[in-house]
């Protein structure tokens, strides 16, 4: 084991895995390779020999990186996050803009796909725009979160 890393109490989450609360996550490192996993507290109890412990489950969270997965996707140029890496899905998307633009300039695009990529991003951004203002009322009035 690496290491543990409690959530702030304001920011308790949920186990994807499980969408039990997580007491706090831990780390491990193997062969050069980190993974997480959730650890949930579930009390003490007795063992056989009078000594009182403690219970806890884990829920494996994946890998830090997904680096095989991330190589076959090599020309998007991503790369994919275990469940454990907050913030993954801009990343996702800013570096899909970035794929696109880097194709759009070096002229990978024909006429038939420039037009479909066209078509479905402009469906896209008008999605997108619903989204981001219901993420701005998630958010509140104040910009903090409710």
């Amino acid at each position: 084991m690496e290491g543990k890393e409690a959530p702030h109490p304001a920011e308790r989450i949920t186990c994807p895995r499980c969408g039990q609360p997580i007491s706090y996550i831990e780390r491990h490192r193997r062969n050069g390779h980190v993974y997480y996993y959730a650890v949930h507290y579930l009390g003490y109890e007795r063992a056989p020999d009078g000594r009182v412990v403690k219970r806890l489950r884990k829920c494996y969270l994946g890998p830090d990186l997904y680096s095989y997965v991330s190589g076959t996707h090599g020309d998007l140029g991503l790369t994919f996050r275990g469940l454990a890496e907050r913030g993954r899905e801009l990343e996702y998307l800013e570096g899909l803009v970035r794929a696109l633009e880097g194709r759009l300039e070096r002229g990978e695009l024909d006429r038939a796909q420039a037009l479909e990529l066209a078509g479905a991003l402009a469906q896209l951004s008008e999605r997108l725009a619903r989204l981001s203002e219901r993420l701005r009322g998630r958010a509140g009035p104040s910009g903090a979160q409710a």
